[in-house]
């Protein structure tokens, strides 16, 4: 019989920046970390690592997320690093981390082998709040001295490629320039940008990301957005490099401290860098300002004098809708998203395909909020029938023939968990320390925690098969399916943005496929059921818990689903 080791348990995390550090970095860390670990009687049984990794991100480290997933389960007890910044250089990140250690009993120590302290933690995200801005200021100087030199830090746009061996520099690319001179040559005859793309999609022409992503599907189909630049207006046709203009420093991008999303802000005209270079001009100069004469005017047009969108308040447009991320396209099955907004302020979807790059004909857009409220009318006649449960049984039948346990499918919730993980920390840190009333940070709270649990039993029944789950030959599925179908109907009725109402929605109804109509008809529209979910009928968990059921984000089965209405 083996007997436990009475040392601790440790494990170490190596991380290394893609800016300034090697890979060799990585080697270096482990070695001495491993040599603390010796010094200080401790046994080593995990090693987690993250390279060319940001310490400014955490939902994109995967071995930071295991890390983290090692701490809640408690499976060691002690986390060696080379430095606390190898963990984040966010200071609210390295406290935050700090009370979530300490609450799960786990210690942090650094190459000194010393445990670090609160007074540790401290001076090391003093030290993180002064060197930021410090590295900021040099990283900037540096780009700027660049340009001013003709060079271009970062990526290349379309028409051009690196310089071999001149790391900055850039050439003009002949094939991709001669897409741009057509681009703008169309655009200046009066042709929309969303016709533009949708030519070149057909006619097989590789976009812009298709050249610089081959490896990534979807990136071989033109968007308008990158010919028009969306709002800051930096598409091909408001960049001033085809006239061989270098202009730097004119947006900086700036975190949200309460939502860790980036906005780009545009800076002071005084800070602008701008650099001509006649070697890269790819677009004569009467041609731009063609262009640019076409757009104004369009602008104007469009939105009136200012040429600026007028926006009004609008109903969040986002996952607070039972419909979104639900709708499929009746002709091309693709996504629909939302891409208007009603006259009372409410969502309206329309194909992605066909509002975004022009390659389907379906370009109705339908109000959401309708066509959920039709959704839920046929709902309670079709489910409640018996002839619905008999279509249950058959559609489970079906679906139990198939391999339910797909590594990819897995693999896909293990990230969607690790990410909800770190949201919901974040969070919670958030609200600990807000200033105002954090009433939206609890909102997103909550909807990030029934999610999880959805998640969790997603992988649990994808991992253990049936257990728990009443067969639809049990003497009690039909008071429980119609007890669980009768919930969500009322639901819908009363509440349907209501967190447990939404994912019930979801787990029940796997896609709505739209169809093409006139304009003032009734809409036409087929839903189809997920059969995990009807196998499992646990739509919301009992006694008034969170709903812990399969969430429809993740099970695609549109051809094998059973239709609730047509």
């Amino acid at each position: 019989m083996a007997i436990a080791s009475p040392n601790k348990r440790a494990v170490i995390y190596a991380r290394y920046s893609s800016d300034m550090q090697k890979v060799t970095s990585i080697d270096g860390q482990l070695l001495l970390c491993r040599k603390v670990a010796a010094r200080n009687d401790l046994d080593v049984v995990g090693e987690f690592v993250d390279a060319a990794k940001s310490g400014l991100t955490e939902d994109t480290r995967d071995g930071y997320q295991r890390l983290l997933n090692g701490v809640r389960k408690q499976d060691f007890d002690v986390i060696i690093v080379e430095h606390f910044d190898r963990l984040s250089r966010d200071p609210a990140t390295i406290q935050r981390l700090k009370q979530v250690f300490e609450f799960n009993r786990v210690e942090l120590m650094d190459q000194k082998g010393v445990y670090a302290t609160a007074t540790d933690i401290s001076i090391a995200s003093l030290y993180n709040t002064i060197y930021k801005p410090q590295l900021a200021d040099k990283v900037r100087r540096g780009h700027d001295n660049a340009v001013n030199n003709g060079r271009i830090p970062g990526s290349y746009a379309y028409g051009y490629r690196p310089r071999p061996g001149v790391p900055g520099e850039r050439m003009i690319d002949e094939s991709e320039a001669k897409i741009v001179r057509r681009i703008f040559i169309e655009y200046t005859a009066g042709r929309s940008t969303r016709d533009i793309a949708a030519d070149l999609t057909r006619e097989g022409v590789a976009s812009p990301g298709a050249t610089r992503h081959k490896n990534k599907a979807g990136r071989t189909t033109w968007n308008h957005q990158c010919i028009t630049g969306g709002r800051h207006g930096r598409g091909i046709i408001g960049n001033e490099l085809y006239i061989g203009e270098i202009h730097w420093n004119v947006r900086s991008t700036i975190l949200n401290p309460e939502t860790q999303k980036k906005q780009k802000r545009r800076n002071p005209e005084e800070r602008h860098i701008i650099v001509k270079n006649a070697e890269l001009r790819i677009i004569p100069q009467a041609l731009w300002d063609s262009a640019q004469k076409v757009r104004n005017e369009r602008a104007i047009h469009m939105f009136g004098p200012s040429g600026k969108p007028r926006r009004r308040p609008v109903v969040p447009r986002n996952n607070e809708h039972p419909l979104a991320g639900v709708l499929r396209c009746g002709v091309c099955n693709g996504r629909m998203r939302i891409a208007q907004s009603s006259r009372n302020g409410g969502p309206r979807a329309a194909c992605a395909n066909a509002h975004q790059r022009g390659t389907c004909e379906h370009t109705r857009s339908f109000d959401m909020d309708v066509l959920l409220k039709d959704v839920a009318e046929k709902m309670e006649v079709r489910l409640l029938s018996p002839k619905a449960i008999e279509e249950a049984m058959r559609a489970w039948k079906e679906e139990r023939k198939k391999d339910q346990r797909k590594d990819s499918e897995c693999s896909n919730l293990e990230r969607r968990r690790r990410v909800l993980n770190a949201e919901i920390e974040r969070l919670s840190y958030a609200i600990a320390n807000s200033r105002r009333k954090p009433d939206e940070l609890i909102k997103r709270l909550d909807e990030c925690d029934v999610e999880r649990e959805t998640v969790e039993e997603r992988l649990r029944l994808l991992g253990n098969g049936v257990e728990n789950v009443i067969p639809f030959d049990h003497p009690k599925f039909g008071d429980r399916y119609r007890s669980e179908a009768k919930r969500l109907v009322t639901g819908l009725k009363i509440n349907p943005k209501a967190i447990e109402t939404r994912i019930a929605f979801r787990n029940l109804v796997d896609c709505i496929i739209v169809h093409p109509v006139r304009k003032r008809m009734p809409y036409e529209y087929t839903p189809y059921l997920n059969a995990a979910a009807l196998f499992s009928m646990k739509l919301f968990s009992e006694d008034g818990e969170k709903s812990r059921t399969i969430s429809t984000a993740y099970h695609d089965n549109v051809q094998s689903g059973k239709s609730v209405s047509s």
